[in-house]
């Protein structure tokens, strides 16, 4: 091993990942020990430098000397950039390994992919290991599968079976936690989740309670008490509470919202809290802060990938497209969607499509790889479009009738939903980093979490609705290499929900979900003028957000109508367009994919 490696992998030991990074910058191609460049993929991944790792575990590989620890990493990394498709692959080569630890690790990679049913069959191996800890662990995980399977019993079950030492006990406690919370049992959740942010000196806690608890109170419209805690910083918070105490910030229109996530940067200086005050930077429209934020970073990181991630950033919101073009690297690109959308700006969309299906090989199933892919084709008038975009067969609307209400008439009937859906808002803005402009959105899992009847029945309607769509021959007879037969789940499940409620001005920004497969919506409300005259509040599908030196006109625009659900592939950008008068619009929408695992 080089002497300068072994400075960077002390240097990382130490928590120095910035002078580790440099280092290796300086001498990694002139290592030759497999050990040593294993250690440096490690450091890269540690500093989010996900590419650079791949690139060193790919040496590795080209040399024949990949180990099992070096494989689990490659798909781990791959699993974290959601290439799950290259990930799977690689856990299934660890599942056939003699060894229970590695078997473990191949399942809880199944299970972040999204395949729930073989995470599922490999824990039951393990769950009877002799290695308490690892069998506790192997319990926990297919309680996890469980639940995400909505066999809410069994993953009870599976978490009240944990034993072994006291740390298991808490993380099954946790689990139980997250389950209430998940199935909307907020006085059970809170109770849980509040004991166990009670540590002992000698214990160690667990990472993500103060997140779950944030959440807890923020889902179940305790705002009060949600604001209470974020005033305490908990000193555990982590990155991902730090992102919804600062959502909840912006929508409740605090002053300066984006106050803690800026102390961390100053506390910090980590790139991905960089990444995450850059974003709602940009997203609140705060574009001499993001520069600012920007020099900032170079001042304290050198011009690095993460910099050259914000600066492009910042010159995509200035329209600065030719010097984001100037900005172009070979090899691994985390900016490529934007230098993607910078030649659909300037008209180069040959160029655009080679990126688009660059974008496609390196995620697979990425949605909004995907909806770039296919305004590029459109853009081309690339015959290849047409079935990506063929409506009449991929898209499916149907009225239904009110749950619990099918005999009345059905605008008076959806006025016991309209007025659930009501109760359901508690902000005052719209989420800053979602589509919804000038109108309020409800947090967490609506349809999931949900205690009222009327939208029970309603989520049971809407599944009844989809599973016929989704076994037509529409579907079905489709090709084998298009994206909504190639990357079918096994069981399309409804992972997401939320209502919107809208008023004079509302309208969605057009985009697309990217961990869908379909996505739908349905009206509960519906304005009048909306239901008369030319396109206000319509439903527009295939209108790109971002600029096109040829105006590309959307695909069609839908009507609302109350009790009016549409489906459509995840992949198709859609919004809406804004209305006038002071009637409220409200809607439902939804995504189907892989199970939900949040618990």
């Amino acid at each position: 091993m080089l002497s300068s490696t072994h400075d960077a992998i002390s240097a990382a030991k130490a928590g120095d990942h910035s002078t580790a990074c440099s280092l290796l910058d300086q001498c990694i191609d002139e290592e030759d020990d497999p050990a040593g460049l294993f250690q440096a993929a490690l450091c890269y991944r540690a500093s989010k430098r996900l590419n650079d790792a791949l690139r060193l575990l790919k040496v590795l590989e080209d040399r024949g000397q990949t180990r099992p620890p070096a494989v689990l990493l490659r798909a781990d990394i791959f699993c974290a950039l959601d290439r799950h498709h290259h990930a799977i692959p690689l856990y299934g080569a660890l599942a056939d390994i003699e060894d229970a630890n590695m078997r473990y690790a191949a399942a809880s990679g199944f299970f972040q992919c999204g395949d729930v049913e073989t995470a599922l069959s490999l824990t039951q191996s393990i769950c009877d290991s002799c290695d308490q800890k690892l069998a506790s662990q192997a319990i926990l995980l297919r309680g996890r599968c469980e639940a995400a399977c909505e066999n809410y019993r069994g993953a009870a079950d599976a978490f009240s079976a944990v034993a072994g030492p006291p740390s298991s006990k808490r993380a099954a406690d946790f689990r139980l936690a997250r389950l209430a919370l998940h199935q909307g049992q907020f006085p059970e959740a809170l109770s849980r989740l509040t004991d166990l942010t009670k540590v002992e000196s000698n214990e160690k806690a667990l990472p993500d309670v103060h997140e779950s608890l944030l959440q807890a109170y923020i889902h179940s419209g305790q705002t009060n008490a949600a604001l209470d805690l974020i005033e305490t910083k908990p000193a555990a918070a982590g990155i991902h509470w730090l992102r919804h105490a600062t959502e909840l910030l912006c929508e409740l229109n605090a002053p300066d919202p984006l106050r803690l996530m800026r102390a961390k940067w100053v506390e910090s200086g980590d790139p991905a809290i960089f990444r995450e005050l850059l974003s709602r930077h940009l997203s609140l429209g705060e574009k001499e802060a993001a520069q600012d934020l920007v020099n900032d970073y170079a001042e304290q990181h050198s011009k690095d990938v993460h910099w050259r991630w914000g600066h492009l950033h910042c010159l995509a919101e200035s329209g600065g497209y030719e010097e984001i073009l100037a900005h172009q690297i070979a090899g691994p690109d985390s900016a490529l969607e934007l230098v993607c959308q910078a030649h659909f700006a300037l008209g180069h969309y040959s160029e655009a499509l080679s990126l688009a299906q660059q974008l496609c090989q390196t995620a697979p199933g990425d949605q909004y790889h995907l909806a770039l892919l296919v305004t590029a084709l459109r853009c081309l008038n690339d015959d290849r479009s047409v079935a990506l975009i063929n409506l009449e067969q991929l898209v499916f609307e149907t009225t239904l009738p009110a749950p619990g209400n099918p005999t009345e008439p059905l605008a008076s009937a959806w006025d016991t939903v309209a007025a659930a859906l009501a109760n359901h808002h508690r902000m005052r803005s719209a989420p800053p980093t979602q589509s919804v402009q000038n109108g309020l959105q409800t947090p967490g899992n609506l349809l999931t979490q949900t205690s009222d009847t009327s939208l029970m029945l309603l989520k049971e309607s809407l599944d009844s609705a989809a599973s016929t769509f989704f076994d037509t021959a529409r579907l079905r007879h489709l090709a084998d290499a298009h994206p909504l037969k190639l990357f079918r789940p096994k069981r399309p499940m409804m992972h997401a929900s939320w209502a919107i409620l809208g008023t004079a001005n509302t309208f969605h920004r057009a985009h697309v979900h990217t961990k869908g497969w379909y996505s739908g919506t349905i009206y509960a409300e519906v304005p009048s003028t909306v239901i008369t005259g030319d396109d206000a509040g319509h439903l527009v599908l295939g209108e790109p957000p971002f600029q096109t030196k040829d105006p590309l006109p959307p695909l069609a625009t839908i009507q609302p109508k109350t009790g009016k659900m549409v489906l459509f592939p995840s992949y198709l950008w859609h919004g809406t367009r804004p209305y006038s008068g002071d009637e409220r619009r409200q809607v439902v929408a939804f995504d189907y994919g892989e199970p939900n695992r949040f618990v």
